[in-house]
């Protein structure tokens, strides 16, 4: 009881700061949408959606090792952080190459017409500050220490919120003038913030060093993990974001602008599934058996299910009002995507809570599985939805694939934990029960949930 409570605590805080950082998020990305206008926006998003293409590539999802082997202190906290430190300078010197010596790499990595040298090293400083973060937020993730991981993220959101409301009205109002490179610099800063912040308190606070010898024993261990684990994620990132290049492709950066904005409107869903994962991946790999986890895992899966359908009807019955009323009528053309996502979304959501606990598991190869299959679905009926219906055929093949997800993880559920899965979906009076202990903990003054 006590351990649930524990767990009740950190999901109720983090939820609480997700309010904030998706309000503030939420305004800063409305502002720096404005100001950049369809095209720059969609030249703005290919360039993210390549760099974090490359740090899931060629971070082999040592921040994920970092948070596994951590939770569970199978091996020293030292010698993950040589690990770490030892791929990230060999991936940044492969990115620098890239870059700076391979015109090829180039053209693919940098939106047509953004090869000079500005955006060469914004991209590579970009690539190895959210490198550095991830591990740095492994560790803290590791710890349980969701207390300062939840400040991070509240700094965050406020230094996007005022940097970019200030630039937005200085510029609105003739006192500057900006444009793409000036959010590019911006967001460079306060990547920069954050990683020095992170850095502060995991050197002050985690008393981890930073580089030690380890052993072949804890190779493999870490090996195991990785390779699973790695391309699971790497495949899912792809289902994810595969719809993007599939846009740029056949409809244009001016299209993708509009896309992207439909795809990050509906995927700002998905703050309250992260701050759900974010707590539970550690406990759950913490853990040595199922039967003692697959309790909560149905609770917070419930719990997860009926705030997102909450969110997804709002946002299919008010999204014709709220796009043009943010962002303007120039981006009318993305109401239709936003719409078609948000159902998807849903099913996606869910999906992001089964994917954690099977990968808090060590069933990563199960994950692989299933985000191959939905990259297939993307990967069919992108293009031929798109040739007829353009970035609306895109939001519909993104929703497909996180059905079909959602259906396979049902499946292997029942399969490997001999789990039925309706019964996650049905409410019992046990959870009754602990959400209505939840809410008395919460609403009592001067009582800790």
């Amino acid at each position: 009881m006590a351990e649930q409570r524990t767990i009740s605590k950190n999901i109720f805080h983090t939820f609480l700061v997700q309010i904030p950082n998706y309000i503030l998020t939420l305004v800063a990305g409305i502002l720096v949408t404005r100001l950049l206008g369809p095209e720059s926006k969609g030249v703005f998003t290919l360039l993210t959606a390549n760099i974090q293409l490359l740090v899931m590539f060629l971070g082999l999802n040592v921040p994920g090792a970092i948070q596994f082997f951590v939770a569970n202190k199978k091996i020293e906290p030292s010698r993950l952080a040589s690990v770490g430190l030892v791929l990230m300078l060999i991936s940044s010197f492969i990115v620098f190459l890239s870059l700076f010596f391979w015109p090829f790499a180039t053209d693919a990595l940098l939106a047509p017409g953004h090869e000079h040298l500005f955006f060469k090293v914004y991209f590579f400083l970009s690539f190895f500050m959210a490198n550095f973060n991830a591990m740095v937020i492994g560790f803290i993730q590791g710890k349980f220490r969701f207390k300062e991981l939840n400040l991070l993220t509240l700094i965050n959101s406020i230094l996007n919120f005022i940097i970019f409301s200030s630039m937005y009205f200085a510029s609105r109002y003739g006192l500057i003038e900006a444009g793409l490179n000036e959010v590019l610099i911006l967001s460079l800063s306060i990547i920069f913030i954050n990683v020095f912040i992170a850095y502060a308190f995991f050197r002050r606070e985690l008393n981890t060093t930073l580089f030690t010898r380890f052993s072949r024993a804890e190779i493999n261990q870490i090996a195991a993990f990785l390779v699973p684990s790695y391309i699971s994620i790497l495949v899912n990132f792809f289902n994810y974001r595969l719809t993007i290049w599939q846009v740029n492709y056949y409809e244009g950066t001016e299209n993708l602008g509009y896309f992207s904005l439909a795809l990050n409107f509906a995927q700002l869903m998905l703050i309250v599934t992260a701050a759900i994962n974010t707590v539970l991946f550690p406990f759950f790999a913490s853990k040595e058996g199922h039967h003692e986890t697959i309790n909560d895992f149905g609770f917070i899966l419930k719990i997860n299910g009926i705030i997102m359908f909450i969110a997804t009807c709002g946002l299919v019955l008010f999204s014709g009002f709220i796009i043009p009323l943010l962002y303007g009528d120039a981006f009318i053309p993305s109401i239709t995507a936003v719409k078609i996502l948000a159902v998807g979304t849903f099913f996606c959501s869910q999906s992001q809570v089964f994917g954690h606990y099977f990968g808090a598991r060590n069933k990563n190869w199960i994950n692989t599985i299933i985000y191959l299959v939905a990259l297939s679905c993307v990967g069919i009926l992108g293009p031929i939805l798109m040739m007829n219906y353009g970035i609306e055929g895109a939001a519909v093949a993104s929703s497909c694939s996180y059905v079909l997800m959602f259906i396979l993880f049902s499946v292997f559920l029942r399969i490997k934990f001999n789990v039925n899965p309706l019964s996650l979906f049905k409410i019992t009076r046990q959870d009754w029960d602990r959400a209505k202990g939840i809410l008395n903990r919460i609403t009592k003054k001067g009582e800790q949930v």
